[in-house]
């Protein structure tokens, strides 16, 4: 559940057939036989590419078909077969798995002494068959003008929107795999990759072995971010308390809260690129947000950053925006890398997601419902951040969906059984994105779960430079077990810069 902020796409300005306009050429809930490329097709030795042909939307033969694309990472050690493969995803939704090979060829380099890495870039992203619907090619400027965008994107897809769904992604991976002849998939999700592959595994339970979900969230999250302002708390609180006295947590979030009150009535007004900006409350707490997601060092500096804007310094604020590149009322950002796809994730999240409206009322009522829950919500719930500023944040949560137009699409369940295998859960006690508290909430649907907090992390702790969380979920996947997780004491607390007193 990335904010877009975290990584982004502009989308090309037409719009892209889905289908590609072919008959059908494989029964529903079946795929062709793999297409083959040779090795070089990603730049990681022991690679092979394919792709398969899938129904677009496995019960509606008529939409017809879709290209799914893969790349399997073969294991080193060629001598003996592979123990097991190893299916990732990056989550978003909208990321692109075959984008990331080289780096989770890094990342997972002892795995793959021995494992194969199967990495398949969900229908909609990058090569498989990239899904375009205009509205948000250029992103908007405000969370109003996202909100309609998202709608928009949902009226030109029409029908066809309801091919991008995590059931049908799910099964496009389980499709691969039987091509491939692998029995079963030890599963690592990061992000909305841990949805995803809880998806998975609530669809194809027979063909998992292990689960691996790093900045995991449970099917059925809270709306409205709750978890995630209470996490936005406790991550300031923590870099304050390991900072040495540089900083003190409560006296922060007092700042917060004062710079909040004032951008809310007297946003700054500051420059990306030629576009002018406004940087008012929301898009405060959204570089809070964002810079919680990122290296330590970011959300270190949030207690100077806002002291300095409280005593008429402006400059380190300014240039946190710069970096995060919050929209006011949002927290989008648009570049120029196009392994994102922000087509697919809005269509992803309205079809998946739970909603804090009645998904068949019309949007009047919609809008209408959404207003009125949010106005039963105390006000300190969100503290030091403004309600109506915090539910903006991200675009995976609040009133992104409002506007989507299918009233009786797809739904996806977000109870039933789950497989009994091991599974580890991975959370970074920083993050205030996929916090902790999300994390054993998720834990909980499994029998066989572990919870490992990574100090001094945010979102997607196997990414910090040391290495000790990948080897940790390494070590999983080949015991079925957590071993030995001393090297977490190592990781560095965030540096913090002095206030002004």
């Amino acid at each position: 559940m990335k904010s877009i902020s975290k990584r982004a796409g502009s989308a090309a300005a037409a719009v892209a057939a889905v289908a590609c306009g072919a008959a059908l050429t494989a029964p529903a809930g079946h795929a062709e036989k793999p297409a083959r490329q040779p090795d070089g097709c990603v730049p990681v030795s022991g690679a092979v590419c394919g792709s398969v042909r899938v129904p677009l939307v496995r019960d509606r033969p008529g939409l017809g078909d879709t290209t799914v694309a893969y790349a399997l990472i073969r294991h080193r050690d060629t001598s003996r077969p592979a123990k097991g493969t190893v299916a990732l995803n990056p989550g978003g939704p909208g990321d692109s798995a075959i984008a990331s090979a080289s780096q989770y060829a890094r990342m997972f380099a002892g795995l793959l002494q021995d494992h194969d890495l199967l990495l398949v870039d969900p229908r909609g992203v990058n090569r498989s068959d990239p899904v375009r619907c205009g509205a948000l090619a250029s992103l908007p400027a405000t969370r109003d003008g996202f909100v309609r965008a998202v709608g928009e994107c949902g009226r030109t897809l029409g029908t066809r929107a309801r091919g991008y769904t995590s059931a049908e992604i799910a099964d496009d991976i389980d499709a691969i795999r039987a091509e491939l002849g692998v029995g079963r998939l030890d599963l690592l999700g990061e992000s909305y990759g841990t949805y995803l592959m809880t998806v998975y595994a609530q669809r194809h339970p027979g063909h998992v072995r292990s689960m691996v979900l790093s900045s995991a969230y449970p099917l059925d999250f809270d709306m409205w971010a709750r978890p995630n302002a209470r996490a936005a708390r406790r991550t300031l609180r923590l870099v304050c308390e390991r900072s040495a006295g540089a900083c003190d947590g409560d006296e922060v979030l007092r700042d917060v809260a004062r710079l909040a009150q004032r951008l809310r009535t007297r946003p700054i007004t500051y420059t990306l690129g030629e576009e002018q900006r406004r940087l008012d409350d929301t898009a405060l707490a959204s570089i809070v947000y964002g810079l919680a997601g990122s290296a330590p060092e970011g959300i270190g500096g949030v207690p100077a950053m806002v002291r300095k804007a409280l005593h008429a310094d402006n400059a380190p604020l300014i240039e946190a925006a710069r970096q995060v590149a919050p929209l006011s009322g949002s927290a989008l950002r648009q570049d120029e890398q196009q392994l994102f796809n922000p087509e697919q994730a809005a269509a992803v999240m309205c079809n998946d997601y739970p909603t804090a409206w009645n998904r068949a009322a019309p949007v009047a009522a919609r809008l209408r419902q959404f207003s009125s829950g949010l106005a039963a919500i105390p006000e300190r719930t969100y503290w030091p951040f403004g309600k109506r500023a915090w539910t903006s944040v991200s675009y995976s949560w609040g009133n992104a969906c409002v506007r989507w137009p299918d009233r009786h699409g797809p739904v996806q369940p977000t109870s039933g059984p789950l497989p009994d295998v091991p599974v580890l859960v991975v959370s970074g006690d920083l993050d205030a994105n996929t916090p902790t508290e999300q994390g054993r909430q998720a834990a909980r649907r499994f029998r066989r779960s572990a919870v490992v907090e990574v100090p001094n992390v945010g979102h997607v702790a196997e990414h910090e430079p040391s290495g000790c969380a990948a080897a940790i979920e390494s070590g999983f996947i080949r015991r079925l077990r957590v071993g030995d997780t001393s090297c977490l004491a190592g990781i560095p607390p965030a540096p913090v810069e002095p206030l002004l007193r």
